[in-house]
This record gives structure tokens, C-alpha cells and sequence, in this order.
């Protein structure tokens, strides 16, 4: 299974993105809007907010994911979505009303990134970033078991962009946002390449992954899951004026 599919699997399982971010994007998005998802992946949040809008101007750098989106929205139906294959800050597009950008790191990092989200946002706009702590999952245990080197990631942009927006004159607000999103898996096969995947680990480790993967499932609803936790910030602001 791919990481496309892998994604995909884990959003249908989590319901995501009504959980844990669906009140928030119906409190700002309006039947009317053109809203841009900046940093858009394979979609799935810019088909969620498909249903809430007039438009969504679905922004990726990466082609195959944005494959990935237009097949989805042909077989869906959905006609209110265009993917566009840009990199951020440097869009041809339409302005917006709002703004969505989710784990799109260095979204708000340089002047020509802020002067361009305050020239084409009209409204207001929602970004979600690590918090300040770090996700719980099998990643830490795991790789203390396997002897890898501590990867640890702490925070991060949200607290650095939130300066920026503000010196440009939004009006922003902050909250923390926890939530599962674990990686559903049907077998041990499964777990063993998500496993590996996200380690990044060579064949080398494949035999004893075979052995100990299991231990780092658990049973949830009955489907077999490799748990993952989230601690995110969410970002909302205003445009100057509003």
C-alpha cells in the first residue's frame, strides 16, 4: 500500500477532517466563499470544504498528489474543486476569501509570504501546525527498541508564524487542537511497511520488524491500528480591516 492509500485509510477511519476540525472550518468558511487549501496533499480536506463553499482552490507543489486529487474529484463528481500545481508563495490564481493551510510548514516564514497572503485574502484563514509538544505514538518506543537515533521534533513554526501575521496586522488567535490519527492497518504485512515507511528503516530491519510489530498494535472498533496522537495549533486570523 502506498502512502497515498495509506492516508486515505487513516482520514476514512478518523473521520478526518470533521474530527477535529470540521466546527472550525463551517464557523469560517460561508456558502459563498472561494476558499484556497494551501498546501492541499492528495485533497481530502479541500473536497471536506467543497461541501461548505462556492469554490476551492486546491495549491500543491507536488503533481502526484494533485493526480491523486483529480482522479478523486472526477469519480466523485465533485466540480467545484481546482487543482492547482504551484509552489507557495508563487500562485496564479483568483484572490480568496479564506485561507486554509494544514501542516504546511514555512507557510507564513518570509515577507513575500505574508505580503501575499495579505494582498489575496480577503477574509480571514485557519492554519494547523505541531504544537508544542510532540505527537505520542509507536515512533518513540519503537525506535528506542530498534537503537535508532531520537529523531524529536519539537515546535516549531506556529508560534513564529503567529508573530509575523501579527506584525502584518491580523488579528490572530491560538488553540490547541489533540487528536488521534493512527494508521489503520489489516494485517501484519501492513503494519510491518508502515512501520518501515515511516522510520525510514533499510531491508535490514525487515526480519525483526515481523517479530515485534504486533506488539505496537492495538484494537480499536475492531480494526487493528498503529497508534498515532496528535498535538497540533490552530491558527485563525483576521484580515486588517475586518
Amino acid at each position: 500500500m502506498g502512502h497515498i492509500e495509506e492516508y486515505k485509510k487513516a482520514a476514512a477511519f478518523w473521520n478526518y477532517p470533521e474530527v477535529p476540525y470540521g466546527q472550525a472550518l463551517r464557523e469560517m468558511i460561508r456558502p459563498d466563499d472561494v476558499v484556497a487549501d494551501i498546501g492541499c496533499g492528495i485533497g481530502v480536506v479541500s473536497q471536506f470544504m467543497a461541501q461548505l463553499c462556492k469554490r476551492v482552490l486546491a495549491i500543491d507543489k507536488n503533481e502526484e498528489a494533485l493526480q491523486s486529487l483529480r482522479k478523486d474529484l472526477q469519480e466523485k463528481s465533485v466540480d467545484n474543486v481546482k487543482p492547482i500545481h504551484a509552489r507557495w508563495p508563487d500562485v496564479m490564481a483568483e484572490d480568496w476569501d479564506v485561507a486554509v493551510a494544514i501542516y504546511h510548514y514555512h507557510f507564513g516564514y518570509t515577507g513575500l509570504e505574508i505580503e501575499t497572503l495579505l494582498r489575496k485574502t480577503r477574509r480571514c484563514g485557519l492554519i494547523i501546525s505541531q504544537g508544542v509538544k510532540e505527537r505520542e505514538s509507536f515512533h518513540q518506543k519503537l525506535g528506542q527498541e530498534l537503537g535508532l537515533q531520537d529523531r524529536h521534533s519539537g515546535c516549531v513554526s506556529s508560534c513564529y508564524v503567529r508573530g509575523r501575521l501579527e506584525q502584518a496586522g491580523f488579528h490572530v488567535t491560538c488553540e490547541e487542537i489533540i487528536h488521534n490519527f493512527g494508521q489503520p492497518v489489516d494485517s501484519k504485512i501492513e503494519a510491518v511497511a508502515f512501520l518501515r515507511n515511516q522510520l525510514r528503516l533499510d531491508e535490514s530491519y525487515e526480519a525483526k520488524l515481523k517479530e515485534i510489530a504486533l506488539d505496537y498494535v492495538e484494537n480499536i472498533g475492531g480494526q487493528m491500528v498503529l497508534p498515532i496522537k496528535r498535538f497540533n495549533c490552530l491558527l485563525r486570523f483576521i484580515v486588517p480591516g475586518e
